[in-house]
């Protein structure tokens, strides 16, 4: 289900002050508790982001297990078309508001395979909040994309 279709929907926090839904949009952004599919050669610099030098806790995001607990789907690494029907169910299991986040060259225009006929771009499945560039890109490009997508939350997008 895409963000289109709760349009026009009135939610909990449309019917709330503006200071109250900064302060939700706050709250949330100090708490992104991301599940990731992790399927290629990125995934080393991805699990750097949770070790003692970057250390991503400190800034709220803590990784989970279940997409029934997270608000943010991260693709790491090549996405085939059997891949990307499972993480559409998981990303629909998500509770509201949800975010995608895509990694690398490969989840965002397959990559070096761009000519794949299993390979399949994130953005065309669903929609995508967050790029991060590289091949594989570094964690601290990781962690910065982490960090734009706390300020997207900020400003309540």
């Amino acid at each position: 289900m895409s963000r289109e279709s709760f349009e026009g929907k009135p939610g909990l926090l449309d019917k709330l002050p503006k200071p109250v839904k900064k302060m939700f949009n706050w709250f949330r952004s100090y708490s992104i508790w991301p599940v990731h599919f992790v399927t290629g050669c990125c995934s080393p610099e991805y699990m750097q982001l949770f070790g003692p030098r970057y250390d991503l806790e400190r800034w709220g995001v803590l990784p989970m297990g279940s997409t029934r607990q997270s608000d943010t789907l991260i693709f790491v690494g090549n996405v085939s078309r059997k891949m990307m029907l499972r993480a559409m169910t998981l990303y629909e299991q998500m509770p509201e508001p949800k975010y995608v986040v895509v990694v690398g060259a490969c989840a965002t225009s397959k990559g070096p395979f761009p000519e794949s006929y299993s390979l399949v771009r994130v953005k065309d499945y669903m929609d995508v909040d967050v790029y991060i560039a590289g091949c594989p890109p570094k964690p601290e490009a990781q962690a910065y994309g982490i960090l734009q997508l706390r300020k997207k939350i900020l400003e309540g997008e």
